[in-house]
C-alpha cells in the first residue's frame, strides 16, 4: 500500500490491491500505525547523524512530486536539529546584522546632517521622505519575496562564514 497513488503508475494492479486493502483493513489504524514508525524511525535516525536527517528531507522532497499514499503517513518533522555551534552561529549572525543597520543607520543620519548643514535647500525634507519609503519598500520587498530575501540571506551567511574563517 505504501506504493499506491492514484495519478501516477506504481505496481501492477495497484487498484485491485488497494479495493482488497480497504475491504480488508482499517485505513485509519494502518495510517496511525505507519505515521508512528515513520516519526520513530526519524527520531532514531536523527540521533545517529545529522546527515541522515538532510536524507529524509530529499527523499521527502522526491516523494512530494508525485501523489503517493505515504505522503499521508509521513508525519515526520522536516527541520534539521541544531548544534550547539550553530545556536553560536545564529547568535553571533544576529549581532552582526543588529550592529550592520545601526551603522546603516547612524551612517544615514551623518549623510543627511552633512547635507542638512551644507547644502540649503528646501527639497531636503521630501529627499528624506523619498529615501525612507525606498528603504521601507526595500526592507518589504526582501521580507515578503522568499527567493530575494533566500538570495540576501545566502549571501549574508557566506559573508558571516568567510569573516569567521578568515
Amino acid at each position: 500500500m505504501l506504493y499506491f497513488s492514484e495519478s501516477y503508475p506504481s505496481l501492477p494492479g495497484m487498484l485491485e490491491i488497494n479495493e482488497r486493502f480497504e475491504n480488508r483493513y482499517d485505513s485509519e489504524e494502518y495510517e496511525k500505525k505507519i505515521s508512528k514508525l515513520s516519526r520513530n524511525a526519524y527520531r532514531h535516525d536523527c540521533e545517529g547523524s545529522p546527515e541522515i536527517v538532510h536524507r529524509w528531507r530529499e527523499a521527502i522532497e522526491v516523494l512530494k512530486k508525485e501523489d503517493h499514499y505515504i505522503l499521508v503517513m509521513l508525519e515526520v518533522p522536516l527541520e534539521v536539529p541544531r548544534s550547539a555551534s550553530d545556536g553560536w552561529k545564529l547568535l553571533v549572525t544576529a549581532v552582526v546584522v543588529a550592529v550592520g543597520f545601526a551603522a546603516l543607520g547612524l551612517s544615514i543620519m551623518a549623510g543627511w546632517d552633512w547635507v542638512r548643514h551644507h547644502v540649503h535647500t528646501n527639497v531636503l525634507d521630501n529627499v528624506q521622505v523619498l529615501a525612507f519609503v525606498l528603504f521601507l519598500a526595500l526592507v518589504c520587498f526582501l521580507a515578503l519575496n522568499d527567493k530575494a530575501g533566500k538570495r540576501v540571506g545566502d549571501w549574508l551567511g557566506r559573508l558571516i562564514e568567510r569573516l569567521f574563517h578568515w
